[in-house]
């Protein structure tokens, strides 16, 4: 089942950006009412594995990928409309093939993807809940801000505060909003994956777990 709730988010995604290259209000507001729900089934796959004691590698590894196939389309979708800088998907990019890489390495060598980071601080940015709370609700923001951005455009600043009166006296912080969660997250994607390439050298050269 967690498996299943995993694999929805890619239909979903999809949905999300059709609806973000249409040019109208209404379907830039309905992929901004999409993607807190494609980020809540990334928590629910979770709890789903963890109350039916459903947790394996296999779902580990896959909510990790899914979790790269959502945030790469989405940065690749805004910048090619214009949103975001191009440099932007292609930092999450090659983030996404060297960290994931090294992990499947690590796995390979009976390490789970977090339980494979060793040191202190290396636990703290890549492992801990802290860390990957604040760098899941960057990531949220920032696509926010980034819908946001585009139903601005699309529908103007006064047709946007219609539609959305309870969020008027942000629209002209828009702008900014996007700038600022756009390069957080960029800095938290580096500062989370430096750590993967420095703990990973303890399984180089290590021979892959065998099982009698």
């Amino acid at each position: 089942m967690a498996n299943i709730i995993t694999l929805s988010r890619v239909p979903l995604l999809l949905l999300l950006v059709g609806l973000l290259y249409l040019p109208w209000g209404w379907s830039i507001l309905t992929a901004l009412v999409l993607l807190p729900i494609l980020f809540l089934m990334d928590w629910l796959d979770g709890y789903v594995a963890r109350s039916k004691n459903q947790v394996t590698d296999l779902g580990s590894v896959l909510d990790i990928a899914i979790d790269r196939v959502v945030e790469n389309t989405l940065w690749l979708v805004f910048a090619h409309l214009g949103r975001a800088p191009i440099w932007i998907p292609i930092l999450f990019i090659i983030r996404s093939f060297v960290i994931d890489g090294l992990r499947g390495y690590a796995l390979s060598r009976g390490q789970s993807a977090f339980g494979m980071m060793h040191s202190r601080w290396g636990r703290f940015l890549v492992s801990g809940r802290l860390m990957r709370g604040l760098y899941g609700l960057a990531k949220g923001g920032a696509f926010t801000a980034l819908i946001m951005g585009q139903a601005l455009t699309i529908m103007g600043p006064q047709e946007l505060a219609v539609s959305l009166p309870s969020l008027s006296g942000v629209i002209p912080w828009v702008p900014w909003v996007e700038a600022v969660t756009m390069y957080l997250t960029a800095a938290l994607c580096l500062a989370r994956g430096i750590p993967v390439l420095l703990d990973v050298r303890k399984y180089l050269g290590t021979e892959p777990q065998t099982t009698d």
